[in-house]
């Protein structure tokens, strides 16, 4: 229908406002002095920039997420541990009002409503809404973890910290006072398991697997009951979320093993790799499947997802996992 070239943006990732009318287009350079560029979709047919805004502190996103009035940007702000000096910053979650771009206001400023940083991981990625109860949360990701700080992994050990990204479940209601109230850790995220990761054998030419999380999905957007994550080189895993503050991990799923498979669609693939773990960093998605597209009996719910080696894939829940868990079922009317 259209195009559009942004002169300067090297986008990396973006998202619209609910409405859709709006593009958000977050850049490569996630540190001070980058920029956001943003797109008026109000005519589709002839989509025009909107002045771009520059970053001189707080507030960058890595992933782009909103809220429903398009009026709040949730940033997530990446950073690392001892490299926050000019170009880097803390890392966690910056709350941005975006309210002038919204309402195409003239010379739009973005203004901070609120942050909330931590230094146990690194690289913060999406920020992700969910409703609950008449609560607003934010589900965030972080695709570094400790290890990406200053030293690595043993540095990450001594100080406590999660060696890889896991995420927060944090409550946004008071948008001024965020607040973490849970964290949804692998038990490859928990510090007590650190030290038995620093020598975890790399694949041969590829590196140390990582199991940090990049990009969470929920099954739904207003009272989800369930949480599909992208724990890159420790799969999909699938939380039940019904109680945010005592959130479970419920089933998993990784894909086979590349290992030395030609695959020119493979990210990861290199001549004389052998790689013994795929990755799973996209969003996963709940679909529900009728009979009248699939063969069976019944609604089925699967989960759609990608990894760099094997491509898309379909997945189902077992019969003995929905048998057991059949009241998540039930309560999201899956």
């Amino acid at each position: 229908m259209a195009s559009i070239t942004l002169p300067g943006s090297q986008a990396h990732m973006g998202n619209f406002a609910p409405d859709g009318l709006t593009y958000y287009v977050g850049q490569n350079n996630r540190g001070i002095g980058g920029f956001l560029y943003v797109v008026d979709l109000d005519d589709p047919l002839n989509p025009k920039e909107l002045p771009p805004w520059q970053f001189l502190g707080d507030g960058r996103p890595h992933g782009v997420w909103l809220n429903a009035a398009g009026t709040r940007l949730y940033a997530g702000q990446p950073g690392l541990f001892g490299n926050t000096g000019s170009s880097i910053g803390p890392d966690g979650l910056v709350i941005d009002d975006v309210s002038d771009y919204q309402f195409r206001l003239p010379n739009p400023q973005i203004r901070i409503v609120s942050k909330l940083f931590w230094q146990d991981q690194g690289q913060a990625e999406d920020m992700y809404p969910i409703r609950v109860h008449g609560r607003n949360y934010i589900v965030s990701t972080d695709e570094s973890g400790g290890a990406g700080g200053l030293g690595g992994l043993p540095a990450a050990c001594m100080r406590g910290a999660s060696p890889f990204g896991y995420p927060n479940i944090i409550d946004i209601t008071h948008e001024k006072n965020p607040t973490i109230v849970a964290k949804l850790m692998l038990e490859v995220s928990d510090p007590a398991n650190c030290l038995r990761l620093v020598n975890d054998p790399p694949d041969v030419g590829a590196g140390t697997p990582a199991y940090n999380v990049e990009r969470c999905f929920a099954n739904r957007a207003n009272n989800p009951t369930m949480l599909a994550c992208g724990f890159q080189n420790a799969g999909l895993r699938v939380f039940d979320i019904r109680d945010l503050f005592h959130p479970k991990e419920i089933a998993y799923y990784k894909p086979p093993a590349p290992r030395t498979a030609f695959l020119p669609g493979s990210g990861s693939w290199a001549q004389g790799v052998d790689l013994t773990v795929d990755r799973i960093a996209g969003y996963a998605h709940f679909q529900k499947v009728t009979p009248s597209k699939r063969k069976g009996n019944g609604t089925e719910l699967e989960i759609w997802t990608v990894s760099d080696g094997n491509g898309f894939q379909v997945l189902r829940f077992t019969d003995n996992f929905k048998a057991l868990h059949k009241h998540l079922f039930e309560d999201s009317g899956e």
